[in-house]
């Protein structure tokens, strides 16, 4: 692979930072300066070396605190090793294990890469505007100033930012001074916590804020643009200060800052941030407009706001060694996300969201061959953006710990968290740490409970067989392509069985005795493996409860997820599949209907093979939902649940997809409304509305949208108005909206990936999608090679692939970049799953025939 991650906490340990920024807003400039407390460690060498990326050393000096006294230690050479990020001091004399204070001056321009610095461009009114904020997860403080810049390496940070007077200046804590000089505005934040160098974080820009207090006394603040209305302030915060609240309770540790602040960024590369004390999101994850935010955006506002909140313990207040145990910050507040929501909202049901969002989205990306484990070792800087898989180390580890939470039970798992707490607190730890305490408090060997199904790939397939009161479970892992399964391979299975005598499955096969008809596992979804039933009675039995409803919601969607999954892998038809949609025919929930549109969006899949089957699709679509839009129509009664609210929306969705032609003519109408007498539309309806004249070739319904999307400051808005024009049928309006994706001025950056993905999911615009990102590549690369969107783009790329001329295209953009670090996991990845996808297309596609032909 070329070059190794070295790790510079291994020569030099530093315990305190005190930085200056100076940002020349005119200029687009940054300059700086840094002194450095900390320890030489290890073998005497001569030099020091701390990491840099992209910054020019003006000054740098190295003094020595010994015995003797302090000596400024003679520097010969500076130089800097650009491909490590390094910026090596070497000195005439030999540094020695000890205390050092290093000073170092610096600059950079300001980027519009979205990490490091860089700039938020917003417009206020008629006036353009710019926030100035920082990203610096994984490795990217290493762009704003010299530092050791691994989670290891914790420190105290003092900073000083000094910027235009009349700004709002953020840091992680609250300011100690602030004051104008000489024309500028210095504010300089009381010493942060010790942390590590990826948590730092300021804002400074015009913004206004809502505030509260939590119970203990922590002060909260929602922070926006000025351009946003105060009223989309007032959500957030309601969750913001519960969160602390319940987490407080929940881990028995006090929220460890005087005040939180969560500020809504015009750009922002990921969906938020958990800098400590100075929480950063995209605008649409935090601002709610009352009467114009959906519900599920106001749930997805909630459960963001709670997954960054529970860092500031997972994550902040006890950090990860080193970013192979990056899953013990992600995976832990991808669970308590919806622990925490779940205690504040109960009817939103968000536990039946999590397995329908987290638990799909880690199903189908584990079952790939070659996919990274949760735990994985990182050889190179560029892989450490690579390690966010939403999927593995977000879904698949929060599904884990939901499994192990319920195998302990809630009251060791919760002993276990605070004790973990109290004792590591402000330092760093990995996976054995976390093992070790919730062993202690549950009993149970913990490590080797949860080390196989961490540090390995993949899931297993419980074959369950039963004759009489005879049961027999066979496991083997699961893959989409079962040629490539690991027949050694064992996982310690929880069985969570309707028969409670039952515990945890160790052996490749076992047999037991039931007094039960029907023995069933992994009731309630609690496990992350897939079952296949092999006794007629039991598939019988599963069929009848799922038609009257009387299994939970949880199990009836992955019932059918498992159905979907072993069609794809061939073990069994995925007209069987389709067939079993018959039996959710009186289905009313959301999250189960979420799973029915999944297996829909996999039939239409082949389309692409039988183009004739479109029709007959679209037939089967209206005849599932009729019952659904009977029940829910257009408009709820003011007392409908949270959940009819969201169902409504994808029922429509999939009519209007479908042609049905009430709910196109509906939609039509609404439409025109909108336009000409200026009438609201339902936010949880609004995408689809507006995507039907953009469908049908309305040239004058797709100005209009362009024309509102950039005019709005309502980012949600904005991201309708998207999804709806990208739902065109006409390549020359998909070619006029992809030469706007490199005007920052009408696309934000964050944003060019979504139009992108979505005009190469559409089969009709597919073509002039592919052939815009295969032309621009240079520019994407440039853009957004230093952060996730690049890194995702060939993983975008490869799930919209399901015919053989398209793998070929596939290959042949990006097999070239296959040795670039940042995309070689997710190049590979998608081949394979090009593969296996084409394989059971070519496969099933006859059964499928048969089933929509008769």
């Amino acid at each position: 692979m070329g070059k190794t991650v070295t790790r510079l906490y291994k020569q030099f340990q530093p315990e305190s930072y005190d930085i200056k920024w100076n940002i020349d807003e005119k200029t687009m400039r940054f300059r700086g300066h840094v002194t450095i407390k900390g320890k030489k460690v290890g073998r005497p060498s001569q030099r020091l070396t701390f990491h840099a990326n992209g910054l020019k050393i003006s000054e740098a000096t190295i003094t020595s605190h010994s015995k003797k006294g302090d000596q400024v230690l003679a520097i010969t050479r500076i130089n800097a090793h650009k491909s490590f990020h390094e910026l090596r001091l070497h000195t005439e004399e030999m540094v020695y294990p000890g205390a050092y204070t290093v000073d170092i001056s610096f600059e950079a321009p300001i980027t519009d890469g979205m990490t490091g610095i860089y700039p938020c461009s917003f417009k206020d009114g008629s006036e353009n505007k710019k926030l100035f904020a920082t990203q610096f997860e994984s490795h990217h403080a290493r762009e704003a100033f010299p530092c050791i810049d691994e989670p290891e390496a914790k420190a105290v940070f003092t900073t000083t930012v000094v910027t235009e007077p009349g700004l709002v200046t953020l840091g992680n804590t609250p300011i100690a001074t602030q004051l104008e000089a000489k024309g500028r505005l210095v504010t300089t934040f009381e010493p942060s916590p010790k942390m590590s160098s990826y948590l730092l974080a300021f804002v400074v820009g015009d913004m206004h804020k809502k505030s509260a207090k939590t119970k203990s006394g922590v002060d909260v603040n929602i922070w926006a643009t000025t351009a946003q209305p105060a009223n989309a302030l007032e959500a957030a915060l309601e969750f913001a200060v519960g969160s602390i609240e319940y987490f407080e309770e929940y881990f028995d540790v006090p929220y460890p800052l005087k005040k939180a602040d969560h500020v809504a960024l015009p750009d922002f590369s990921s969906g938020a941030m958990e800098n400590w004390g100075l929480i950063t999101y995209r605008e649409r994850v935090l601002l709610a407009y009352p009467d114009e935010t959906s519900q599920s955006t106001i749930e997805q506002i909630a459960l963001v706001i709670a997954h960054e909140t529970s860092h500031q313990w997972f994550g902040n207040l006890v950090t990860m060694r080193w970013w192979d145990d990056l899953w013990l910050n992600e995976s832990f507040a991808n669970m308590m996300e919806y622990q925490a929501i779940d205690s504040m909202r109960p009817d939103w049901h968000v536990w039946h969201e999590f397995v329908a969002a987290e638990g799909l989205s880690a199903f189908r990306r584990d079952a790939v061959a070659g996919v990274q484990a949760v735990h994985v070792d990182v050889n190179h800087p560029d892989e450490i953006s690579s390690l966010f898989d939403p999927s593995i180390v977000y879904a698949k580890g929060g599904r884990l710990l939901y499994m192990l939470k319920n195998y302990i039970g809630e009251n060791a798992f919760r002993a276990g968290l605070s004790a973990y707490f109290a004792k590591h607190k402000y330092s760093n730890t990995t996976g054995d740490d976390l093992w070790a305490a919730l062993s202690e408090a549950s009993h149970k060997d913990i490590s080797s409970f949860m080390s196989p199904w961490l540090g390995r790939s993949g899931f297993p397939l419980l074959t369950v067989d039963q004759e009489g009161s005879n049961v027999t479970i066979s496991q083997q892992q699961f893959l989409d392509d079962p040629s490539k399964v690991d027949t050694e391979r064992l996982w310690p299975v929880p069985l969570f069985s309707n028969d409670t005598s039952q515990d945890i499955m160790t052996e490749r096969e076992t047999s037991l005795t039931t007094k039960l008809p029907s023995f069933l596992v992994n009731t309630g979804a609690r496990g992350h493996y897939v079952v296949d039933y092999r006794s007629p009675e039991t598939e019988h039995s599963i069929i009848k409860s799922i038609q009257n409803l009387s299994f939970d919601e949880p199990d009836r969607l992955i019932l059918l997820n498992s159905s979907s999954m072993l069609a794809k892998a061939g073990i069994e038809s995925f007209g069987l599949t389709l067939e079993l949609l018959a039996a959710y025919e009186n289905e009313e929930s959301d999250p189960v209907w979420g799973i029915i549109g999944l297996v829909v969006g996999e039939a239409r899949r082949f389309i692409s093979l039988d183009a004739t089957l479109e029709d007959d699709v679209k037939a089967f679509i209206r005849t599932l939902i009729a019952k659904q839009y009977k029940r829910l129509g257009w408009q709820g009664e003011a007392s409908e649940s949270t959940a009819d609210q969201k169902l409504r929306s994808l029922i429509i969705g999939l009519g209007a997809y479908a042609e049905y032609s009430d709910i196109t003519a509906k939609a039509t109408k609404l439409f025109a409304d909108y336009t000409e007498k200026d009438t609201a539309l339902t936010p949880e309806l609004r995408s689809t509305i507006m995507s039907i004249p953009v469908r049908d070739g309305d040239t004058k319904a797709v100005d209009f949208l362009v024309g509102l999307h950039d005019s709005t400051n309502n980012s949600e808005l904005q991201s309708d108005i998207c999804d709806a024009l990208t739902d065109t049928k006409d390549p020359s309006v998909a070619a006029q909206l992809l030469v706007r994706l490199k005007d920052s001025k009408l696309v934000k950056p964050q944003d060019v990936d979504r139009w992108l993905i979505y005009l190469m999911r559409n089969r009709y615009t597919r073509d002039v999608a592919w052939q815009w990102m295969v032309d621009n590549w240079a520019w994407l690369e440039e853009t957004f090679g230093n952060d996730k969107t690049y890194d995702y783009l060939p993983r975008y790329a490869a799930s919209v692939v399901s015919t053989r001329a398209y793998e070929k295209k596939f290959h042949d953009l990006f097999d070239s970049k296959i040795n670039q670090p940042i995309l070689k996991r997710n190049i590979t990845l998608g081949g394979e799953e090009i593969a296996t996808r084409l394989a059971w297309l070519e496969r099933d596609l006859p059964a499928v025939q048969t089933f929509f032909k008769n």
